[in-house]
């Protein structure tokens, strides 16, 4: 076996096997190391972007083929702004942080939506204007309907908005902070659990991102406060929530962080073990080389004996992650470079920065791959057997593209069963529009949807309580009704009680500038009633001026979301980037959200 295990279970599994080989017939030898009873993960990350010009939707995911969904990603909010505004960064600005109504206010640290507008706003097919849940959210909560075997995970960070997790895990308040919108956030949405990509702490990442030498003791505090706050919260709501990380895949990334006790916490730990090499560098290499290649010894690669996925999985091992803990990155995209010296058909060889690109240059979805590339337009595919993955040249224009396909996932499933591995993650499942990836996955896997994957217990209590209106004296309350279908609701509040039948309601008498917590229950037939979260509301001024200070529209400026204007005698609110559109004119599915009057 090609992968170096620590002594004691070397030792182990020789004696293990010599015992075993003594008995088993011969033709049965060869699949014993290979069962297991255990169902492997299938970790699918769902860029919130996927849903716009790359048109890939929610509901053209696959999830037949797939355990969990990490949707990417969510952000810190900070100073009430979210993003990254380093101009190093991919997409440099910052927003004001919203949730699916618009502008809110909360402490520094907490985890806020990235797009508002994709994630729980935008309508789709079957969506009606007045529902509470739109967007990305609500596609992911009926998807798992179909699929009851499904669970998804809120993903924060990334590598675009790493920025801010050094100064929330720095101090004990705000690291609450997070953790309670944690929270706060998957109850509301519906996720089952959160997943921190935190790129990186100590070192590494966009070079304005905050970090201090403390970021080795601070992850560890963070995780440990989410892990509490999820545990407390699954109590209470009869769910086991998960909490798992992206981890890095060098040596550098180990060193700056305490991952035996990370382990301890978290379910699982996701290493991303892929983009060992690419456009950023003069010499081609692969995306996800399985082993090292002594070939790269004499290039100028980076550290290539451990920029390799059998070195960075050892390092994590070795650190105290258990393989059980342990899920496999893999890529299900490939990068690229032009104008490659032609020997050894480009593989390790002085390039040119990439020219080619799906979405942006240097970077391949494998559909692409498969459609326009592999053997086809003058690119020869080629076949590294030591790395175990294969590339593309061509030698007209030079241009060298690294890439995994079904061959190179096969070593690398084998490699987690081997290894003991809990499964597999990808990045990610839009770029596999075909299939093919994920089909090859899931059946060397075996994985099978519902094999030890019970669907949950049909619910009884509302979810997803809401205000969606409010006024000085009324508040309109809207929910989502359980599975099992109640004989009526009850709204509580301030000593009092309203019913209905619907799951929306106004409350009307109430004080301007007063707080109330609303209860909903949903009665059933045998007169048991179960009550949703609470929901605290407070109710505007009297004179409805709150906010009334706002500029003046004006059609030659530039509006974001969340920025509000007065016109006409009335204050508005833009839910996306905007110029020349008249507040009172784009209707109820334009940019303008109307607020109220101004006086």
């Amino acid at each position: 076996m090609r992968f170096r295990k620590r002594m004691g279970k070397l030792l182990i599994w020789i004696v293990t096997v010599l015992l075993v080989v003594t008995w088993m017939p011969a033709d049965q030898v060869v699949g014993a190391a290979e069962t297991s009873d255990d169902q492997y993960k299938i970790v699918a990350y769902y860029p919130s972007w996927g849903a716009y010009g790359r048109d890939y939707q929610v509901w053209d995911i696959d999830a037949s083929k797939i355990s969990h969904i990490n949707y990417a990603f969510a952000n810190i909010c900070w100073d009430g702004r979210h993003g990254n505004p380093d101009p190093a960064g991919p997409n440099p600005q910052t927003w004001s942080c919203q949730d699916e109504n618009g502008v809110i206010d909360v402490p520094n640290g907490s985890i806020v939506m990235g797009d508002p507008w994709i994630d729980a706003q935008k309508s789709n097919p079957g969506d009606t204007w007045d529902e509470p849940l739109r967007g990305n959210f609500k596609q992911l909560n009926k998807l798992k309907e179909e699929h009851p075997h499904l669970k998804t995970l809120i993903s924060v960070g990334g590598w675009t908005w790493s920025n801010r997790f050094s100064d929330m895990a720095a101090t004990k308040e705000t690291r609450e902070n997070f953790a309670n919108s944690a929270v706060e956030f998957i109850r509301k949405y519906g996720f089952d659990g959160v997943d921190v990509d935190w790129e990186y702490p100590v070192s590494g990442g966009l070079p304005g991102n905050s970090r201090r030498p403390e970021d080795k003791e601070n992850h560890v505090l963070l995780l440990q406060e989410v892990r509490d706050k999820l545990d407390e919260a699954g109590q209470e709501d009869g769910k086991d929530y998960l909490l798992t990380i992206a981890s890095g895949a060098s040596p550098g990334y180990v060193e700056n962080n305490k991952l035996n006790e990370i382990a301890e916490i978290v379910d699982w730990i996701n290493i991303m073990t892929y983009d060992f090499n690419g456009g950023w560098q003069n010499i081609s290499g692969h995306n996800a080389p399985l082993y090292y290649d002594p070939a790269t010894a004499n290039t100028e690669l980076p550290t290539p004996e451990h920029f390799n996925v059998e070195s960075a999985v050892e390092g994590h091992l070795q650190a105290g992650v258990p393989e059980h803990k342990l899920v496999l990155g893999m890529p299900f995209y490939g990068r690229g470079w032009s104008n490659c010296d032609g020997a050894n058909q480009g593989e390790y060889q002085r390039c040119a920065p990439p020219r080619e690109g799906t979405w942006e240059n240097g970077v391949f979805d494998f559909s692409d791959l498969e459609d326009h590339y592999i053997n086809k337009n003058g690119y020869q595919r080629y076949w590294n057997d030591v790395a175990k993955v294969p590339f593309l040249y061509n030698a007209t224009n030079g241009n060298f593209i690294t890439y995994d396909d079904e061959e190179s996932f096969r070593y690398k499933t084998d490699f987690i069963k081997s290894n003991n591995l809990a499964g597999s993650m990808f990045w990610d499942v839009s770029g596999d529009r075909n299939g093919t990836l994920l089909t090859a996955l899931a059946d060397q896997l075996g994985f099978t949807p519902h094999e030890g994957q019970e669907p949950e217990e049909p619910s009884s209590a509302p979810t997803n309580i809401q205000a969606t209106e409010v006024t000085s004296t009324t508040v309109t309350l809207t929910w989502q009704a359980p599975t099992e279908e109640p004989t009526q609701y009850s709204v509580a509040y301030d000593s009092k009680e309203k019913t209905t039948t619907h799951t929306t309601i106004t409350i009307e008498d109430l004080q301007p500038e007063t707080t109330y917590t609303f209860v909903v229950s949903a009665e059933h037939k045998d007169g048991i009633r179960h009550a949703g979260q609470a929901l605290q509301v407070t109710t505007k001024s009297e004179t409805g001026g709150d906010g009334c200070t706002a500029p003046t529209w004006q059609a030659n400026n530039v509006y974001t979301g969340g920025d509000q204007v007065q016109h006409g005698g009335k204050l508005y609110e833009a839910k996306w980037w905007t110029t020349g559109e008249e507040p009172g004119t784009t209707g109820e599915w334009g940019v303008w959200k109307l607020i109220g009057d101004c006086e």
